[in-house]
C-alpha cells in the first residue's frame, strides 16, 4: 500500500506507474471529483480523518510520498510518521518533495546536493527545516528517507503555453537570470524507480539538464504558436507580484548529475525543448 501525503499534480502522472497498487491519497480538502478518476484503486481522504485512522492503515504502508507544504515549525507529518515508526512494519522507501529554492543566491553559478544552503526567503527555510527532519528519522531511526528538491514544474496543462494565451501576459526581462525546471513525466518516472531502488538518506535535486534564461524558452514557445513575443517589463514594476520578485533574487543553476549517476539519466525531456515540443504537438498543433 502506498500513502501519498497531498495529492496533486505530481501525482497524478505517478499513478499510472504504480501497476494498481492500493493507494491512499490525502488533502487538505478533497479535491475536485475528476482527480484520480480513471483510478478506482486510489482511495482519497482528508488529512485530518486519515490521521484519525492512520495506525489501521500504516502496518500496510510500504511507500510515503510528502508534498505537503511546511510550516515555521517543518513539516506537518513527520511526527506522525516518527511517532508510529513501530507500526510502519513493511516501511520501505520515504520520499520527501522539496525545493531548489533551499540554496538562495549563488550568483548564476552550478550548485550541487552539498552546495551552501543560503536562501533568506522564508519559505525556502521552512523547507529547509522539514529536510532536516527527514534526514534525521534515517539517521536517527533507520527510517528509509529520501529528498527530492525540485524547480519549476511544468507539462499538460501548466505551461508557458497556457501563460501566452493570456493578453495581458509581460515578461520581465533580466539578463543571465537562470531557472531550472523538470517535466512532471520525468518528475513521476524518477520517483517510481527510487520506489524500485531505495537509497536511504540521499539528497537529489531533480531537475533537467538545461537552465536557461526565461526569454529563451518564451522565443522558442512563440516561434511553435506563431506568436508575437509578450512585452518585457521592469522587475520594480508594480505589475510585479512580491512572490515573483523573491524568485529573481535567487538566482543559481541547479546540477542533476548525482540522480543521474544514482538512478539513470534516461529523462523523456532533458531540455525544455523536447519537453514543449511534445506538449504542443499533443495540445496546440492544429
Amino acid at each position: 500500500m502506498i500513502l501519498f501525503f497531498g495529492g496533486g499534480y505530481c501525482t497524478e502522472f505517478l499513478v499510472p506507474l504504480l501497476e494498481k497498487k492500493k493507494i491512499i491519497s490525502t488533502h487538505s480538502k478533497i479535491p475536485y471529483k475528476a482527480q484520480f478518476k480513471d483510478f478506482e484503486f486510489v482511495e482519497r481522504y482528508k488529512l485530518i480523518d486519515f490521521l484519525k485512522q492512520k495506525k489501521k492503515y500504516f502496518p500496510k504502508i510500504t511507500h510515503i510520498l510528502i508534498s505537503i507544504p511546511p510550516n515555521d515549525k517543518g513539516d506537518l507529518v513527520v511526527k506522525e510518521i516518527c511517532d508510529d515508526r513501530k507500526i510502519l512494519k513493511n516501511i520501505k522507501w520515504i520520499g520527501y518533495f522539496s525545493t531548489t529554492g533551499v540554496y538562495g543566491d549563488h550568483r548564476g553559478r552550478w550548485v550541487k546536493e552539498n552546495s551552501e544552503l543560503k536562501t533568506k526567503n522564508k519559505r525556502s527555510m521552512n523547507r529547509i527545516k522539514a529536510e532536516r527532519q527527514y534526514l534525521d528519522i534515517f539517521e536517527n531511526h533507520g527510517l528509509p528517507s529520501h529528498i527530492f528538491r525540485l524547480p519549476g514544474i511544468y507539462g499538460p496543462n501548466r505551461s508557458i503555453f497556457e501563460r501566452l494565451q493570456d493578453p495581458n501576459f509581460r515578461y520581465i526581462d533580466k539578463k543571465n537570470q537562470f531557472f531550472s525546471r523538470i517535466h512532471v513525466e520525468d518528475i513521476a518516472n524518477f520517483i517510481f524507480k527510487s520506489m524500485l531502488k531505495p537509497t536511504p538518506g540521499n539528497v537529489f535535486n531533480l531537475t533537467d539538464n538545461y537552465p536557461c534564461e526565461l526569454e529563451e524558452i518564451l522565443i522558442y514557445a512563440c516561434n511553435l504558436l506563431k506568436k508575437n513575443m509578450p512585452k518585457k517589463i521592469s522587475l520594480d514594476s508594480k505589475l510585479v507580484s512580491e512572490m515573483t520578485k523573491s524568485f529573481y533574487k535567487e538566482n543559481k543553476k541547479v546540477s542533476n548529475q548525482k540522480i543521474k549517476k544514482v538512478l539513470g539519466s534516461d529523462f523523456f525531456y532533458p531540455t525544455y525543448k523536447s519537453g514543449l515540443r511534445a506538449i504542443f504537438n499533443k495540445y496546440y498543433k492544429y
